[in-house]
């Protein structure tokens, strides 16, 4: 949706640029850390927050 904002070209590349990975997170990022908290040997993982961001949380 974000793509059909005029000048979300300019947004797309400035969270690119905030990045340590060099790129937006996608559908797939969130679907790896949703199977991993859902496995069997996440079990003692309770009251986290994962973010799922590539980095860009520890860059500001």
């Amino acid at each position: 949706a974000l793509r059909k904002i005029p000048g979300s070209d300019r947004l797309l590349q400035g969270a690119r640029d905030r990045n340590p990975s060099g790129r937006i997170t996608t559908p797939a990022d969130v679907a790896e850390a949703i199977a991993t908290l859902a496995a069997s040997d996440s079990g003692w993982l309770t009251g986290n927050v994962i973010g799922v961001d590539g980095g860009e949380d520890i860059v500001g």
